[in-house]
């Protein structure tokens, strides 16, 4: 594999009640956005604008800079990002009409591939975790 190949990883939560100020507290990651259920929708740099969240919306960073294909496994990264999660709280989130998600976010000029072991499918579907693609690549 090209050493050009990244990767980012974000954990994403949403709910139609529970408030932004709750999820940040169970996971205590690092936060890139949170939107709480019925607060003013704003701009990135925080201007008020028309209208209320519909939902609670919260992102979590995962790490700091683009993880490299040849120096991080994608499959193990997940499985230690799960274990150290709340499962219960998860599933109790996602069975009262919430939803978390990995976003998977793949970057390269040339071709990438990568694998989900079963043991970390298994560990999605037993968190009622999904995960998202978005694939970035040159022409």
């Amino acid at each position: 594999m090209s050493g050009n190949a990244t990767f980012r990883i974000t954990f994403n939560v949403s709910h139609p009640t529970i408030s932004a100020d709750e999820i940040e507290g169970v996971f205590e990651l690092p936060t890139r956005f949170s939107q709480t259920v019925g607060g003013p929708k704003k701009t990135k740099s925080g201007k008020i604008l028309d209208g209320m969240y519909k939902r609670t919306n919260v992102s979590f960073c995962l790490h700091e800079s683009p993880l490299n294909f040849d120096d991080v496994s994608m499959n193990d990264f997940l499985k230690m990002q799960l274990r150290g999660y709340d499962r219960e709280y998860i599933v109790q989130l996602v069975e009262s009409g919430g939803s978390c998600n990995f976003l998977i976010g793949v970057f390269s000029d040339d071709n990438v591939m990568f694998e989900l072991s079963l043991e970390a499918i298994q560990m999605l579907s037993e968190f009622k975790v999904s995960i998202q693609y978005d694939f970035h690549g040159g022409e």
